[in-house]
């Protein structure tokens, strides 16, 4: 891995007044400090709802949910709905152990509405 490429990587895309950030790779301390600032400017020029999908994150580890609790006190901050799409069994285990799974609102699938609606892609590998 070269000093410019990162275990993760973000791709976002509004429909409506929500925008959906998909998280790719690993959750840490790293992405925490890398992915943080991206999706708190996401947020903060989106509308109210977010919905962060978590299906494709390998990792999570304190960083990663210091990053999921951030995102969640800024959108409260925002009067916003944050909803979470439920990731891997591990991810969602970590979750429960330390018992975050009832702080989200935690969706299987993203909303048909939601996933078939028009969308404006920001399809960017980005980690910031």
């Amino acid at each position: 891995m070269s000093a410019d490429e990162f275990p993760f990587w973000l791709r976002t895309r509004s429909v409506g007044g929500t925008i959906i950030i998909e998280l790719h790779g690993e959750l840490d301390m790293l992405a925490h400090r890398e992915l943080g600032p991206r999706v708190h400017a996401l947020i903060g020029l989106a509308a109210a709802d977010v919905v962060l999908d978590l299906r494709a994150v390998t990792f999570l580890d304190a960083g990663g949910i210091r990053l999921l609790l951030a995102v969640r006190e800024h959108v409260a901050q925002r009067g916003g709905v944050l909803r979470l799409i439920r990731g891997t069994p591990r991810v969602s285990h970590i979750l429960r152990i330390v018992r975050l799974d009832n702080s989200f609102t935690v969706l299987d699938t993203l909303p048909r509405a939601l996933a078939e609606g028009p969308a404006v892609a920001d399809d960017r590998r980005t980690p910031t």
